[in-house]
């Protein structure tokens, strides 16, 4: 097997420092799906209370379909953000998986050089 270069390792380990900033921003995108599912499962109950309510105040002709519709509108919100929650959590599972697959590639290739262990030792951990 031939000796590489450290201009290769160095260009490798590029190479996987950009595929973890990719993975890095594909985990903020999942973070913040999983907030917005929170988010929207903690809020449409107690913004169709308030609705609720509001319906209720007024005495309208139609209050029971209107009521129906708020339940129902709600229902949904509630659900989408559950399910929203959920999806987004197993991404962030695959995508932590991968993280750590990349780490430990990066390991690996950074020991083929001992100039660029030394160089990156500090900032490469190997947990």
């Amino acid at each position: 097997m031939p000796k590489t270069t450290e201009q290769e390792v160095l260009a490798e380990l590029r190479t996987l420092l950009a595929l973890e900033r990719n993975y890095l921003a594909e985990e903020r995108t999942a973070l913040a799906k999983f907030r917005t599912g929170l988010a929207l499962t903690v809020i449409a109950p107690a913004a169709s209370t308030v609705i609720a309510y509001s319906f209720s105040l007024l005495k309208l002709e139609y209050a029971l379909l209107f009521d129906a519709f708020n339940l129902m509108f709600f229902t949904i919100l509630t659900i989408w953000g559950i399910w929203t929650s959920f999806r987004s959590r197993s991404k962030l599972n695959k995508i932590r998986n991968k993280k750590m697959k990349l780490k430990n590639r990066e390991c690996e290739v950074m020991k083929k050089s001992k100039a660029v262990q030394d160089l990156l030792h500090d900032c490469i951990s190997e947990d």
